[in-house]
């Protein structure tokens, strides 16, 4: 409707510069249809982008598919070179796509890149598995380093989302493993729920730009730690997941981060049903524990709802 409305607009500006005898008629019918054709354009693009995903979509999760079925037959040397060129060409093909090109090309260009640290991190673990025969957690920590270390350096030269969120998941990846080397699987959650901790609060000081994704990805990887811990841990991982989640929400509310916020809910709704679950399972039943948790989440909601808006409300000062 914006666009009927500009675009109507637009003829009767034309229509009173033909009568002012400003344009002739065909001028001015010429600068109409190209303004349509733009705006027709504008909105295929995002159709067209977003078509354009979804092959690569469908292309990924069939050469997928084939890896899955025939990559134990290859031999080491051929799946090291498909790695390698996976991981330059989306590189390079990113690479050519400059600064001045449109959004819908930054983001694929993004989108190659987060690729392509993928490719380094598989490469890097498939060499240390094939060629030292390192334990799995040491492919891990190999994989790990060298994607937070390749998508750094991306990151660093075209500061995008994609890149930073392959960073960290680089870093996740080499704590992890890197904590995977004790043997104990409440280590790595406790590792991945550090590091996640740490990337909140450099987020918090706006060291990693943008913040927002700061905020928001490394509350999910606290959150995604805590419930790692329950493989080892089975009674305290569902409570350190909630404690977080609570932890992550009174911050948030607290300090008006809504990042944290939403991601203190979302852990809310998975830990606490789980936790309430685990624990007063056959006591209460699981339907009354669902309920309590919907109960519990509502007023948390309606109470940050109430808050945001008490903040929104404009203030009178009174006269100098």
């Amino acid at each position: 409707m914006p666009r009927q409305r500009r675009t109507g607009d637009l003829a009767e500006v034309l229509q009173r510069a033909v009568a002012a005898q400003i344009l002739s008629a065909e001028q001015a019918q010429a600068v109409l249809d190209a303004e349509r054709t733009r705006a027709g354009g504008d909105r295929r693009r995002p159709v067209i982008e977003a078509v354009g995903y979804l092959g690569g979509l469908l292309a990924l999760s069939g050469a997928l598919t084939l890896v899955i079925q025939y990559w134990r037959d290859v031999p080491t040397a051929a799946r090291l070179g498909v790695l390698a060129a996976v991981a330059a060409i989306t590189w390079l093909v990113g690479a050519r796509i400059g600064d001045a090109g449109t959004a819908a090309l930054l983001r694929l260009r993004g989108a190659l890149w987060f690729a392509s640290s993928g490719a380094v991190a598989a490469f890097a673990g498939q060499a240390a598995s094939d060629l030292a025969h390192a334990r799995e957690a040491l492919v891990w920590l190999c994989a790990g380093v060298a994607a937070a270390v390749h998508s750094g350096l991306l990151w660093r030269l075209r500061d995008w989302p994609a890149q930073h969120l392959a960073c960290l998941a680089g870093v996740l990846m080499g704590t992890g493993g890197a904590a995977g080397l004790a043997g104990e699987e409440a280590a790595v959650g406790m590792a991945i729920a550090a590091a996640g901790a740490v990337w909140v609060a450099a987020g918090w000081r706006a060291l990693l730009p943008p913040p927002v994704v700061a905020l928001t990805a490394g509350g999910l990887a606290v959150l995604a730690g805590a419930g790692i811990t329950a493989g080892d841990w089975s009674d305290v991982g569902p409570l350190l997941g909630l404690a977080a989640a609570i932890t992550l929400l009174g911050v948030g509310v607290a300090t008006d981060r809504t990042p944290l916020t939403v991601v203190g809910l979302v852990g809310g709704f998975g830990y606490l049903p789980w936790t309430v679950g685990h624990f007063f399972a056959e006591s209460l039943g699981v339907p009354l524990a669902i309920l309590l948790c919907g109960v519990a989440l509502l007023t948390v909601t309606l109470l940050v709802l109430r808050r945001s808006s008490s903040h929104r409300q404009p203030t009178i000062s009174p006269p100098a």
